[in-house]
């Protein structure tokens, strides 16, 4: 074997060395993928839609890719025409939104047997007056005790609260009657009709509501059903007695001094202290052409005393059944207290014209009273019993 020379030894040293560096060159470009191109500067770009690219050229104007690239790190790809797409996009993960907590609120709280009134800082109320949660109405008490169970006056009006403290509205029952509270809660004791719910409901003085039963108002009979709710009820026509042809006539007066001068001769004070219920059935029948029909009865005390009917009827058996009343009749309630004409029967109510009567003339009221149109089940326990003269 010819020994190498010189030049030869240099040579093989810069070919091995030569193959060094272009063995290194090589590894670390597949292995490092922000390593530059070899022989440029220049990057790959790379489409985000489609994940094709296009090699970067290098100061010598050629590339090193194969015209295609990964889209992970915009590098040149493997070579085989290919490009795996990868979502580069950090992963942003769902969070939950915190629980709502609900901001605090005023309530009613129970310490022991009663109720208070809590601000929604907590704070416990004891200066007296009305509030307000979910709604419903209250009244605390100085002190802070929440009124319950009571009917209470606040300011001339009158509330009522039940068990609970829940000031009562609307229409509702009470110690076995039905009432009216408006809308805040102000109890009705005048009479006149309220509505509710849609129907109509008439209140008493006082405040109980008619229940299944007649009424009055404004001279216009009505009738009430079990739940309170009113009905208009035709008004008889009199059974042509001529005795209600002239009654009719005369309801809406509101003085009995026509009736009281006629028949005693006297001056007539206009207070129910001069009662004229009598009187003015005597006035009527004389009216009507028809008096020597109840003359008779003043042999047992004057027309104006309601007892001289009553021994009439019984003396001339003059009772007829409630049931069977009719325009003209007499009728007679409680213990000979009152006396009026029946104008006729309407379904199961007897309508009735009379004189000194209407809520004016109740009983020691000294206020004068009125002629009135009134109504009545026949089944109803004032009526002592109907005459027919």
């Amino acid at each position: 074997m010819k020994s190498m020379t010189g030049k030869n030894v240099k040579r093989t040293l810069l070919a091995l060395l030569l193959m060094f560096v272009l063995s290194f060159t090589t590894v670390f470009s597949e292995t490092d993928p922000q390593t530059e191109n070899a022989g440029g500067t220049g990057q790959t770009e790379v489409s985000a839609e489609t994940g094709e690219g296009s090699a970067g050229t290098g100061d010598d104007g050629t590339g090193t890719g194969d015209g295609t690239s990964e889209t992970g790190g915009g590098t040149t790809g493997p070579g085989d025409g290919t490009a795996e797409v990868v979502d580069t996009q950090p992963e942003i993960a769902e969070v939950e939104s915190p629980a709502l907590v609900p901001a605090a609120r005023p309530q009613i709280i129970k310490k022991g047997r009663y109720y208070y009134y809590k601000y929604a800082s907590g704070k416990i109320r004891r200066k007296a007056g009305f509030v307000t949660v979910d709604g419903k109405r209250y009244y605390v008490r100085k002190g802070g005790k929440i009124r319950t169970s009571k009917t209470f006056k606040v300011k001339k009006k009158y509330y009522r609260a039940n068990k609970y403290g829940v000031i009562k509205t609307g229409v509702y029952k009470w110690n076995g009657y039905l009432y009216y509270s408006s809308a805040s809660g102000v109890l009705r004791k005048k009479a006149g009709f309220v509505t509710w719910n849609g129907n109509r409901y008439y209140v008493r003085k006082g405040g109980k509501i008619v229940v299944n039963d007649g009424f009055s108002a404004n001279n216009i009979p009505y009738a009430a059903d079990a739940a309170g709710h009113t009905r208009v009820l035709a008004i008889p026509d009199g059974d042509g007695s001529p005795v209600i042809d002239v009654a009719k006539a005369h309801v809406g007066i509101m003085t009995g001094k026509t009736y009281w001068v006629w028949y005693y001769k006297t001056r007539f004070r206009d207070t129910d202290r001069t009662p004229w219920c009598g009187a003015f059935v005597a006035w009527v029948y004389n009216a009507a052409g028809l008096y020597d029909k109840i003359t008779v009865a003043r042999k047992y005390g004057p027309l104006g005393y309601v007892p001289s009917y009553s021994r009439y009827a019984n003396k001339y058996n003059k009772w007829v059944s409630k049931s069977s009343a009719k325009g003209g009749d007499i009728i007679i309630f409680g213990r000979n207290m009152h006396v009026g004409l029946v104008e006729g029967i309407t379904e199961d109510y007897i309508i009735t014209i009379e004189g000194n009567a209407g809520p004016t003339a109740a009983i020691g009221c000294g206020k004068p009273g009125a002629v009135v149109r009134n109504v009545y089940k026949i089944s109803n326990k004032k009526i002592k019993g109907i005459i027919r003269p």
